[in-house]
């Protein structure tokens, strides 16, 4: 028998499906708040202006590239804020950016920067330039004291010529340094001179102290050498310096870069000398829709017993097309085999009208023409296949999955909507083997899921519950709803839930009490079995009919 990406073929020939890039439609995607602005010290990098901000000489760059509907990204978001913000007295040295990989005009950047999961962090030095084998430097970890420190080495190493500030100077001084020929290295543009002992110390106190443009500081590597400066070499290890070569009095509570930093600023203050303005603190974040239209729709939903909405299903079909697999380099494979049966499986339960199905069964022929594709490859097709045809995708709009607040639900929700909508319709058509729609999505977990989190959690569900041992269409029904309602219960209170759309077991009593047993709040699997092939049923699919004027108000520029 043959395996694919350690699964039977015959089980593994489907593989994802969901994405979006808009590259020939613009998706509303400003309509969107980011999940970080400038207020929080992190500019929000998209396509190629961010390439040209690379190449900025004298700064370093520190850039998250994320995806909005990864669970994991929006709950990193505190930590990285309160980070960037720490970090803004470093803006002389650092810029601090965030690429939103699940936004149409970040798709090129992050397949070209080789983006596989979110959230990744990576360092760029001044004056980078993109190459087949430069991308820039990842900082394994999400703890900020650690992406702190790693920082702090790549600034130290980072070349500061071209910028229009003091450049500045991470070498020890040398043994024949006088304290004229420290002040020139600063273009005699400091009033004092910061000695500092140890190196890894006077690493960090060299960026700590750029809020404050009259001190100019300089390591010392052996304490011996605090005698050039007339100073006592005995257990010495800072001394600020004014013109003159004096001493200046400063008492440092302790041994470390905050504390030697706080101890020269209380210096400056009692002196009149200025500082740079600190970073103003960031309002919380508004956790409602500024939309009243989506408010409308937040409250339809929750007030309605369907779960089966026709934006949902296109959304999730958008974004897999224009997005994440052009997201992704090069497909070929084990890949290439999952991506060209998931848009046959797309394509035999069309949902995207007459000139969807046309666009499906041309992207089908393409396929299976060639052995192999790239993601800038797919795209160019589907874009060209699309300008030949009426649009296929209607309002761009989530319903059943829009969130209530922003950033959370949509994307991912209407992936689980899809999955359940394919099992139940293959159930029905029994065209397929059992477990051809789960597979498939085992494979979308595996290749083109942008979420590191998410998509290890399923792959490691799947195979602890035995994906691949499914044999019929009802087990597969019934397999994935276990597998939703054990994510559900994981992520239940977690950061990244939506308010008003808590993760609980589904269905609840209140939609199908013949689900639940009579005694206790254990599931009926026979009942719930005809409640997820009634409510996922094509017949019960509901065409949300939304305002014209809110039609109007979402309609993007082509």
């Amino acid at each position: 028998m043959v395996w694919h990406f350690g699964l039977p073929y015959y089980t593994c020939i489907i593989l994802t499906l969901f994405m979006q890039e808009g590259h020939l439609m613009q998706r509303c995607d400003e309509d969107v708040k980011p999940l970080y602005s400038e207020v929080d010290n992190v500019l929000v990098g998209l396509g190629d202006s961010l390439e040209r901000s690379l190449a900025e000489p004298a700064m370093g760059k520190l850039v998250q590239f994320m995806n909005t509907y990864c669970g994991n990204c929006r709950r990193f978001a505190p930590t990285f804020k309160k980070m960037a913000v720490d970090l803004q007295k470093w803006n002389r040295a650092l810029r601090i950016y965030a690429v939103d990989c699940a936004l149409w005009e970040n798709v090129k950047l992050c397949r070209d920067f080789r983006i596989r999961f979110t959230p990744t962090i990576r360092y760029f030095p001044s004056k980078f330039q993109r190459s087949r084998h430069e991308t820039g430097t990842d900082i394994e970890t999400q703890n900020p004291t650690e992406i702190v420190e790693q920082l702090i080495e790549n600034l130290s190493e980072n070349d500061y010529s071209g910028g229009s500030g003091i450049k500045l100077n991470f070498d020890p001084i040398e043994p024949d340094d006088e304290l004229q020929e420290v002040y020139a290295q600063f273009d005699n543009k400091v009033s004092y001179i910061l000695l500092v002992h140890p190196v890894e110390i006077g690493m960090e106190t060299i960026l700590n102290m750029l809020p404050y443009p009259d001190v100019g500081v300089r390591i010392i590597k052996d304490a011996e050498m605090f005698a050039n400066f007339g100073l006592k070499p005995c257990k010495q290890k800072l001394a600020l310096l004014n013109r003159s070569g004096r001493v200046q009095p400063i008492r440092p509570k302790g041994e470390s870069s905050s504390a030697y930093v706080n101890s020269v600023a209380a210096f400056l203050e009692r002196n009149g000398h200025p500082s740079m303005p600190t970073w103003p603190i960031a309002p919380a974040p508004e956790n409602n829709l500024s939309d009243e239209y989506d408010a409308i729709i937040v409250d339809y939903v929750l007030h309605s017993r369907k779960v089966l909405f026709q934006d949902d299903l296109e959304q999730a079909i958008q974004q897999l097309l224009h997005v994440e697999i052009p997201k992704t380099p090069f497909i070929s494979g084990y890949k290439f085999k999952a991506l060209r049966h998931i848009i046959r499986l797309l394509r035999r339960f069309n949902v995207l009208g007459r000139d969807g199905r046309r666009m499906l069964n041309s992207l089908v022929k393409h396929l299976f023409e060639v052995d192999e594709i790239t993601g800038e490859e797919f795209r160019d097709v589907v874009d060209d296949l699309q300008t030949r045809l009426d649009p296929i995708f209607t309002d761009e709009q989530y319903v059943g999955c829009l969130g209530s607040t922003p950033h959370t639900r949509r994307y991912s929700c209407s992936l689980w909507t899809l999955f359940h909508y394919l099992t139940v319709l293959a159930a029905q058509a029994k065209t397929y083997p059992p477990s051809s729609v789960t597979i498939g999505l085992y494979g979308l977990a595996k290749y083109f899921y942008g979420c590191q989190d998410g998509a290890k959690h399923f792959m490691k569900l799947a195979k602890r519950r035995m994906i691949a041992q499914v044999t019929s269409h009802d087990e597969e029904i019934l397999w994935l709803w276990e597998i939703h309602n054990e994510v559900n219960e994981k992520l239940a209170g977690d950061a990244s839930e939506d308010p008003r759309f808590p993760k609980v077991q589904f269905p609840e009593r209140k939609h199908c009490p013949e689900c639940y047993s009579e005694d206790s709040d254990e599931f009926d699997r026979d009942e719930v079995l005809k409640y997820m092939k009634r409510v996922y049923d094509l017949e019960y699919l509901s065409i949300y009919d939304l305002p014209d004027h809110h039609k109007k108000a979402k309609k993007c520029t082509q």
